[in-house]
């Protein structure tokens, strides 16, 4: 199993942007989630700025960085039925400088405990949209979800899911699923940390075989115990086992 993105989740803008730029030169393969939803990400709030900050630093480099941005609440749903932000679409529509790439490849769409799941017609439009982009859908037990993904599939659009059977509790299951659909890229998150990240990366492999498309996402236990701080120093310890880990396979 090959690595393809080792993901820091929920970086906020009390961040120094100078350390998270040196946080995602550790490796190509290192990926960081910024959380977007109102009136956090509205433009001239802290978390917008910070942002643009980061992506004017991302232009510099030959490649862009590998921002993620992770949509939740009404600006989730709103996304997924067709409406989408002025933010966002901003954010959607930016290119990177010197590759025309999208700066933002990465879309994760936080569809919640799913009792209101979107139309997949519309979600399957957006995608079609922004074939340039990678949108992120959550997989677990609930039925709702499964449906919704199952008619999402039925479209023939890509996109990829990231597995968590705590539904964003953070708690690691004993055991890992076996990736759900083999034509979509698969992550997995729950209770990752420096500690635990080797442990769980050999269940996963498990079950994931020779594929190459997957990633992890680690969020809760990168932070600072009993805040909801960043830890840079805790993310580069997760990001190094990791890479170690891929090393000895």
């Amino acid at each position: 199993m090959q690595l393809r993105y080792i993901t820091c989740s929920d970086i906020r803008e009390n961040a120094s942007v100078d350390k998270v730029i040196e946080l995602l030169q550790i490796s190509s393969k290192v990926e960081i989630g910024i959380q977007a939803h109102r009136p956090t990400m509205n433009k001239g709030m802290p978390r917008h700025m910070w942002l643009e900050n980061l992506l004017s630093l991302s232009d510099c480099f030959s490649q862009p960085l590998n921002i993620a941005i992770h949509i939740n609440h009404a600006w989730c749903s709103d996304f997924c039925d067709g409406i989408i932000p002025e933010e966002l679409q901003e954010l959607l529509d930016r290119k990177h400088k010197g590759t025309g790439k999208p700066i933002i490849k990465r879309w994760q769409l936080n569809l919640g405990d799913a009792t209101s799941i979107p139309c997949a017609d519309k979600t399957s439009k957006i995608i079609k949209n922004y074939r340039q982009n990678e949108f992120v859908f959550p997989y677990n037990n609930n039925k709702k979800l499964q449906e919704f993904i199952s008619r999402l599939d039925s479209k023939g659009v890509n996109f990829s899911l990231l597995y968590d059977s705590s539904y964003g509790a953070g708690i690691s299951p004993e055991s890992w699923n076996s990736p759900v659909y083999m034509n979509h890229p698969q992550g997995y998150a729950g209770g990752l940390s420096p500690e635990n990240v080797s442990e769980n990366l050999d269940k996963i492999a498990k079950v994931a075989g020779s594929r190459t498309d997957i990633w992890i996402d680690a969020e809760g236990k990168l932070k600072i115990p009993g805040t909801k701080t960043f830890d840079i120093q805790r993310a580069k310890q997760y990001i190094n086992a990791a890479l170690n880990w891929q090393k000895t396979k």
